[in-house]
């Protein structure tokens, strides 16, 4: 039997190495108002809070659409009103009232860190079963990886979830990290997906069609 060469094991190490390190967003907290006992919630506005017009507008979309796919009507606010920094909430409640929305989920970066990992170099001794002779496999018996420090950023979001009525307060509440975020798509991807269980678990969102 043929053994895979000191190359293609490199490889496929790396390889494995930089799948492990890809951009992955958890929730790390989460809060509910116990003292609701409403129906779930709608028809959302998704709110994204950024001064990026353009990702905030991503973000916005992919959210609205991840909602919409999992059954909960769902608008981006960008929708209601123009980009516009100097909109009054006056004008904010009018639009959402106008939208027959029941209810608003707010995100927002709360703050951005810089973290450093060190991976230690490591030595791998291969198997000495496969090789002709002892040359072949004095040539090939090892395989060297450096020690390497690796730097990433890790974005906390907080994510909000507001009933669209004057009188309410916030019914939903989580903090969650993004690692190394390739981009506000991905973000909105991954953070929706999570958001949307959790608020089903809480049953602030209708449940899935069967």
């Amino acid at each position: 039997m043929k053994l895979p060469s000191i190359r293609t094991v490199l490889l496929a190490i790396t390889a494995a190495t930089l799948l492990a390190g890809c951009a992955s967003t958890r929730i790390t907290s989460a809060w509910r108002d116990t003292e609701y006992a409403g129906a779930p919630f709608k028809k959302i506005v998704v709110v994204g809070v950024s001064n990026e017009v353009a990702a905030r507008r991503v973000f916005e979309d992919d959210f609205a659409k991840a909602l919409n796919d999992a059954g909960i009507e769902a608008v981006a606010g960008y929708r209601l009103l123009p980009d516009n920094p100097q909109r009054s909430v006056e004008a904010m409640r009018e639009a959402v009232a106008k939208s027959k929305a029941d209810a608003i989920l707010v995100a927002r970066a709360l703050r951005t860190e810089q973290k450093t990992q060190y991976s230690p170099g490591t030595v791998t001794m291969m198997p000495a079963y496969g090789y002709r002779s002892f040359w072949g496999f004095y040539g090939s018996a090892a395989m060297v990886t450096e020690p390497r420090i690796y730097q990433y950023d890790v974005v906390t979001i907080e994510t909000q979830l507001w009933p669209a009525a004057d009188e309410g307060k916030v019914i939903w509440s989580a903090l969650s990290e993004s690692t190394d975020p390739e981009s506000a798509k991905k973000v909105a991807a991954e953070l929706a997906k999570l958001v949307i269980g959790a608020l089903r678990e809480q049953k602030l969102i209708p449940a899935p069609a069967k």
